[in-house]
Formats: C-alpha cells, sequence, structure tokens
C-alpha cells in the first residue's frame, strides 16, 4: 500500500480496528477558547471530522492512528 506507514504493529495494518486519534485547538466553548482536546474517531469516520473540525475555524495539532485495543486516551 503506497502512502501508507505503520509502526510494525500488525493491529494496525487492519482498517476495521483502528482508530484514529486527532488533537485539536482553536475550539470555543461557552465564549471561551479552550487549549486543545483529543477527539477518537473510527478509520472510516477520520475524513468527515476532519473537515467538521477545518469548517469550525479550528486547527489540528495532530493526528494519530492506533488500534481500537491499544486506544486509551479520553475525549
Amino acid at each position: 500500500m503506497s502512502g501508507i506507514l505503520t509502526t510494525g504493529t500488525a493491529d494496525l495494518s487492519d482498517y476495521n480496528s483502528r482508530i484514529i486519534i486527532i488533537e485539536v485547538t482553536g475550539a470555543l466553548n461557552y465564549l471561551v477558547r479552550k487549549s486543545n482536546y483529543t477527539l477518537k474517531v473510527p478509520y472510516n469516520r477520520m475524513p468527515e471530522k476532519v473537515r467538521q473540525i477545518i469548517r469550525m475555524g479550528q486547527k489540528i495539532v495532530s493526528i494519530r492512528a492506533t488500534s481500537s485495543v491499544g486506544a486509551t486516551e479520553s475525549e
């Protein structure tokens, strides 16, 4: 597969088990700007969520892939 890098973990090669962790900054919450927050989304919903973040005027700090078993970060 061209353009896809994994960390050598067999779990990450299965798209169905991937969870994408997106770190976002620039969110407004009750007119107070929050610093960063983290979203966990399934691999197949990543493009939709990225478009939504950009439309809301927020910025993506980082995007990481992990297996669903290893996803321990909270939203």
